[in-house]
Protein backbone atom coordinates (compact mmCIF):
# COMPACT_ATOMS: atom_id res chain seq x y z
CA UNK A 1 0.00 0.00 0.00
CA UNK A 2 1.55 3.42 -1.06
CA UNK A 3 0.00 6.68 1.03
CA UNK A 4 0.85 10.08 -0.38
CA UNK A 5 -0.88 13.09 0.43
CA UNK A 6 -0.03 16.91 -0.11
CA UNK A 7 -0.96 20.16 0.98
CA UNK A 8 0.41 23.85 0.99
CA UNK A 9 1.42 25.47 3.96
CA UNK A 10 1.70 29.18 4.49
CA UNK A 11 2.14 31.95 6.52
CA UNK A 12 1.36 35.46 4.63
CA UNK A 13 3.90 35.23 1.45
CA UNK A 14 5.75 32.31 2.73
CA UNK A 15 4.69 29.70 1.33
CA UNK A 16 6.48 25.73 1.27
CA UNK A 17 4.62 22.07 0.89
CA UNK A 18 4.19 19.18 3.10
CA UNK A 19 3.58 15.50 2.31
CA UNK A 20 3.24 12.37 3.70
CA UNK A 21 4.39 9.33 2.05
CA UNK A 22 3.86 5.78 3.08
CA UNK A 23 4.79 2.12 1.58
CA UNK A 24 4.13 -1.17 3.92
CA UNK A 25 5.50 -3.45 1.13
CA UNK A 26 8.63 -5.36 1.45
CA UNK A 27 11.04 -2.95 -1.28
CA UNK A 28 14.30 -5.96 -1.15
CA UNK A 29 14.23 -4.67 -5.48
CA UNK A 30 13.44 -0.76 -4.88
CA UNK A 31 14.45 1.05 -7.39
CA UNK A 32 17.03 3.85 -7.20
CA UNK A 33 15.09 7.25 -7.16
CA UNK A 34 16.98 10.58 -8.52
CA UNK A 35 15.80 13.86 -5.84
CA UNK A 36 14.27 15.89 -7.53
CA UNK A 37 16.66 19.10 -7.91
CA UNK A 38 15.38 22.95 -7.06
CA UNK A 39 16.41 26.08 -4.97
CA UNK A 40 15.03 24.30 -1.82
CA UNK A 41 15.63 22.60 1.40
CA UNK A 42 13.73 18.63 1.86
CA UNK A 43 12.88 18.03 5.80
CA UNK A 44 11.74 14.47 6.46
CA UNK A 45 10.64 13.24 9.46
CA UNK A 46 10.31 9.73 10.18
CA UNK A 47 6.64 9.28 11.49
CA UNK A 48 8.00 5.15 12.35
CA UNK A 49 10.55 3.29 12.45
CA UNK A 50 12.71 3.15 8.48
CA UNK A 51 14.54 -0.03 9.06
CA UNK A 52 16.78 0.24 6.03
CA UNK A 53 17.61 2.94 3.06
CA UNK A 54 20.83 4.14 1.07
CA UNK A 55 21.24 7.52 0.61
CA UNK A 56 23.55 9.19 -2.25
CA UNK A 57 25.25 12.23 -2.26
CA UNK A 58 26.98 13.61 -5.73
CA UNK A 59 27.21 10.00 -6.84
CA UNK A 60 28.64 8.82 -3.65
CA UNK A 61 27.17 6.80 -1.18
CA UNK A 62 26.61 8.14 2.18
CA UNK A 63 24.90 5.99 4.28
CA UNK A 64 23.08 2.24 4.40
CA UNK A 65 20.91 1.97 7.58
CA UNK A 66 17.99 2.94 9.08
CA UNK A 67 16.41 5.76 10.91
CA UNK A 68 14.44 5.42 14.35
CA UNK A 69 10.86 6.94 14.89
CA UNK A 70 11.33 10.91 15.45
CA UNK A 71 14.31 11.25 13.17
CA UNK A 72 14.80 14.15 10.54
CA UNK A 73 17.07 14.91 8.15
CA UNK A 74 17.49 17.63 5.49
CA UNK A 75 18.74 18.28 2.26
CA UNK A 76 20.38 20.67 0.16
CA UNK A 77 17.69 20.34 -2.96
CA UNK A 78 20.20 22.22 -5.09
CA UNK A 79 22.88 19.16 -4.44
CA UNK A 80 22.47 15.71 -6.23
CA UNK A 81 20.78 13.01 -4.44
CA UNK A 82 19.64 9.87 -4.61
CA UNK A 83 18.02 7.15 -2.59
CA UNK A 84 16.68 3.49 -2.19
CA UNK A 85 13.96 2.44 0.20
CA UNK A 86 14.52 -1.09 0.88
CA UNK A 87 11.80 -1.47 3.75
CA UNK A 88 8.81 -0.40 4.77
CA UNK A 89 7.99 3.56 5.63
CA UNK A 90 6.18 6.39 6.69
CA UNK A 91 7.40 9.77 6.99
CA UNK A 92 6.24 13.34 6.53
CA UNK A 93 8.26 15.30 3.82
CA UNK A 94 8.68 19.53 3.51
CA UNK A 95 10.14 21.27 0.69
CA UNK A 96 10.86 24.71 1.63
CA UNK A 97 12.11 27.07 -0.93
CA UNK A 98 14.68 29.36 -0.39
CA UNK A 99 12.51 31.97 -1.28
CA UNK A 100 10.40 31.31 1.29
CA UNK A 101 13.16 30.34 4.39
CA UNK A 102 14.76 34.10 3.26
CA UNK A 103 11.36 35.71 3.12
CA UNK A 104 10.97 34.33 6.87
CA UNK A 105 14.21 35.18 8.12
CA UNK A 106 13.88 38.37 7.19
CA UNK A 107 10.78 38.91 8.53
CA UNK A 108 12.20 37.57 12.22
CA UNK A 109 14.48 39.85 12.08
CA UNK A 110 17.24 36.29 11.90
CA UNK A 111 20.24 36.24 9.66
CA UNK A 112 19.57 34.61 5.88
CA UNK A 113 20.62 30.56 6.68
CA UNK A 114 22.86 29.53 4.45
CA UNK A 115 22.41 25.76 5.14
CA UNK A 116 21.36 23.58 7.76
CA UNK A 117 23.44 21.63 10.27
CA UNK A 118 21.02 18.46 10.78
CA UNK A 119 23.18 15.29 10.61
CA UNK A 120 20.61 12.52 9.00
CA UNK A 121 18.77 10.42 11.98
CA UNK A 122 18.85 13.16 14.36
CA UNK A 123 15.98 12.64 16.77
CA UNK A 124 14.07 15.44 17.12
CA UNK A 125 10.47 15.31 18.86
CA UNK A 126 9.79 18.53 18.02
CA UNK A 127 9.55 18.29 14.52
CA UNK A 128 7.71 14.84 14.89
CA UNK A 129 4.53 16.27 16.68
CA UNK A 130 4.63 19.14 14.39
CA UNK A 131 4.75 16.63 11.71
CA UNK A 132 1.91 14.64 13.43
CA UNK A 133 -0.15 17.76 13.50
CA UNK A 134 -0.22 18.14 9.61
CA UNK A 135 -1.76 15.15 9.00
CA UNK A 136 -5.18 15.40 9.77
CA UNK A 137 -5.22 18.99 7.52
CA UNK A 138 -3.88 17.25 4.74
CA UNK A 139 -6.75 14.42 4.38
CA UNK A 140 -9.13 17.94 4.75
CA UNK A 141 -7.77 20.72 2.38
CA UNK A 142 -10.35 22.57 1.72
CA UNK A 143 -11.77 22.36 5.58
CA UNK A 144 -8.43 23.34 7.37
CA UNK A 145 -8.43 27.21 8.71
CA UNK A 146 -5.50 28.81 7.28
CA UNK A 147 -5.18 30.99 10.81
CA UNK A 148 -4.34 27.20 12.06
CA UNK A 149 -1.72 27.05 8.63
CA UNK A 150 -0.16 30.01 9.72
CA UNK A 151 0.36 29.17 13.40
CA UNK A 152 1.70 25.37 12.11
CA UNK A 153 4.05 27.23 9.08
CA UNK A 154 5.47 30.29 11.57
CA UNK A 155 6.43 27.49 14.22
CA UNK A 156 8.12 24.56 11.75
CA UNK A 157 10.24 27.61 10.50
CA UNK A 158 11.44 29.02 13.68
CA UNK A 159 12.21 25.71 14.96
CA UNK A 160 14.08 24.82 11.94
CA UNK A 161 16.27 28.06 11.98
CA UNK A 162 16.48 27.30 15.66
CA UNK A 163 17.31 24.38 15.51
CA UNK A 164 19.52 24.02 12.26
CA UNK A 165 19.76 26.98 11.00
CA UNK A 166 22.31 30.09 11.95
CA UNK A 167 19.71 31.87 14.68
CA UNK A 168 20.91 32.19 17.86
CA UNK A 169 19.65 29.76 20.37
CA UNK A 170 18.04 33.27 22.08
CA UNK A 171 15.87 33.95 19.81
CA UNK A 172 12.84 31.76 20.11
CA UNK A 173 12.96 32.58 23.86
CA UNK A 174 13.04 36.08 23.58
CA UNK A 175 10.26 37.26 25.78
CA UNK A 176 8.78 40.30 24.16
CA UNK A 177 5.38 41.15 24.93
CA UNK A 178 2.77 43.11 22.94
CA UNK A 179 1.63 46.95 23.91
CA UNK A 180 -1.34 46.85 25.65
CA UNK A 181 -3.06 49.00 22.85
CA UNK A 182 -1.43 45.98 20.29
CA UNK A 183 -3.31 43.19 22.70
CA UNK A 184 -5.97 45.07 23.15
CA UNK A 185 -6.49 45.46 19.34
CA UNK A 186 -5.15 41.94 18.08
CA UNK A 187 -8.03 40.65 20.13
CA UNK A 188 -10.41 43.12 19.18
CA UNK A 189 -9.88 42.84 15.50
CA UNK A 190 -10.07 39.19 15.97
CA UNK A 191 -13.36 39.53 17.31
CA UNK A 192 -14.74 41.82 14.84
CA UNK A 193 -13.94 39.73 12.04
CA UNK A 194 -15.10 36.02 13.72
CA UNK A 195 -17.31 35.02 11.52
CA UNK A 196 -15.19 35.50 7.95
CA UNK A 197 -12.00 34.68 9.27
CA UNK A 198 -8.55 36.16 9.64
CA UNK A 199 -5.26 35.64 8.74
CA UNK A 200 -1.68 36.23 11.16
CA UNK A 201 -0.53 38.64 8.47
CA UNK A 202 -3.60 40.64 9.03
CA UNK A 203 -3.41 40.62 12.49
CA UNK A 204 0.22 41.90 12.26
CA UNK A 205 -0.34 44.23 10.42
CA UNK A 206 -2.92 46.34 12.78
CA UNK A 207 -0.37 45.74 15.46
CA UNK A 208 2.50 47.03 13.23
CA UNK A 209 4.54 43.99 13.72
CA UNK A 210 6.27 41.34 11.39
CA UNK A 211 3.64 37.83 12.05
CA UNK A 212 6.65 35.59 13.49
CA UNK A 213 6.86 38.38 16.18
CA UNK A 214 3.14 39.25 16.26
CA UNK A 215 2.61 35.50 16.92
CA UNK A 216 5.95 35.52 20.01
CA UNK A 217 5.01 38.22 21.39
CA UNK A 218 1.58 37.64 21.53
CA UNK A 219 1.29 33.80 23.58
CA UNK A 220 4.39 35.67 25.97
CA UNK A 221 1.74 37.90 26.59
CA UNK A 222 -1.69 36.02 27.16
CA UNK A 223 0.04 32.62 27.50
CA UNK A 224 -2.14 31.09 24.02
CA UNK A 225 -1.41 31.21 20.99
CA UNK A 226 -3.93 33.53 18.75
CA UNK A 227 -5.13 30.35 17.17
CA UNK A 228 -5.79 29.08 20.54
CA UNK A 229 -7.26 32.21 21.98
CA UNK A 230 -9.23 32.73 18.92
CA UNK A 231 -10.78 29.32 19.16
CA UNK A 232 -11.28 29.53 22.90
CA UNK A 233 -13.52 32.96 22.08
CA UNK A 234 -15.53 31.12 19.42
CA UNK A 235 -16.82 28.63 21.45
CA UNK A 236 -17.55 31.28 24.58
CA UNK A 237 -19.76 33.10 21.53
CA UNK A 238 -21.05 29.70 20.62
CA UNK A 239 -22.63 29.21 24.13
CA UNK A 240 -23.74 32.23 24.07
CA UNK A 241 -25.76 32.00 21.15
CA UNK A 242 -26.94 28.03 21.64
CA UNK A 243 -28.46 29.51 25.43
CA UNK A 244 -30.67 31.66 23.12
CA UNK A 245 -32.58 28.96 20.97
CA UNK A 246 -33.13 31.80 18.45
CA UNK A 247 -30.49 29.85 15.40
CA UNK A 248 -29.67 26.72 14.01
CA UNK A 249 -26.38 24.87 14.54
CA UNK A 250 -25.70 25.69 11.40
CA UNK A 251 -26.52 29.38 11.51
CA UNK A 252 -23.98 29.51 15.05
CA UNK A 253 -21.33 27.49 13.45
CA UNK A 254 -21.02 30.54 10.57
CA UNK A 255 -21.47 32.98 13.09
CA UNK A 256 -18.42 31.94 14.65
CA UNK A 257 -16.15 31.85 12.14
CA UNK A 258 -16.53 27.31 11.81
CA UNK A 259 -15.90 25.92 8.43
CA UNK A 260 -19.75 23.91 8.79
CA UNK A 261 -22.06 22.52 11.49
CA UNK A 262 -19.49 19.33 11.30
CA UNK A 263 -16.52 21.07 11.45
CA UNK A 264 -18.45 23.04 15.25
CA UNK A 265 -19.48 20.22 16.31
CA UNK A 266 -15.81 18.71 16.76
CA UNK A 267 -14.00 21.67 17.91
CA UNK A 268 -17.16 21.86 20.43
CA UNK A 269 -16.84 18.61 21.87
CA UNK A 270 -13.28 18.10 22.03
CA UNK A 271 -13.29 21.52 24.04
CA UNK A 272 -16.43 21.28 26.32
CA UNK A 273 -16.45 17.39 26.44
CA UNK A 274 -20.10 17.06 24.60
CA UNK A 275 -21.76 18.00 21.06
CA UNK A 276 -23.17 21.42 21.14
CA UNK A 277 -27.02 20.06 20.48
CA UNK A 278 -26.59 18.18 23.59
CA UNK A 279 -24.89 20.74 25.31
CA UNK A 280 -27.81 22.90 24.30
CA UNK A 281 -30.39 20.54 25.62
CA UNK A 282 -29.55 20.17 28.70
CA UNK A 283 -29.06 24.17 29.26
CA UNK A 284 -32.53 23.96 28.64
CA UNK A 285 -33.47 21.24 31.06
CA UNK A 286 -31.49 23.27 33.81
CA UNK A 287 -28.87 20.31 33.82
CA UNK A 288 -25.06 21.31 34.60
CA UNK A 289 -23.62 21.23 31.26
CA UNK A 290 -20.30 20.43 30.67
CA UNK A 291 -17.75 23.19 30.07
CA UNK A 292 -20.40 25.83 31.39
CA UNK A 293 -19.01 28.60 33.25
Amino acid sequence: MILSNRMSLHAGSVRFYASRHADTLPLENAPVITIPCGEAFAVIVQLADFRLHKLWHDGRLIHTGGHVKQAVAITDLTEDWRCQHLSPFDNVRLVIPRQALDEFTYDSGQKRVARFDCPPGTTDPVMFHLAQALIPLMDMPDGASDFLIEHLSLALLAHLTAAYGNAPPEWSRRKGRLAPWQEQRAKEYMLLNMAKGVSLEQIAQECRLSRAHFARYFKNSTGNSAYAWLQKMRIQKAQELLGRHEQSLTQIALECGFTDQSHFSRVFKSVIGTPPGNWQRMRAMGKDASGDG
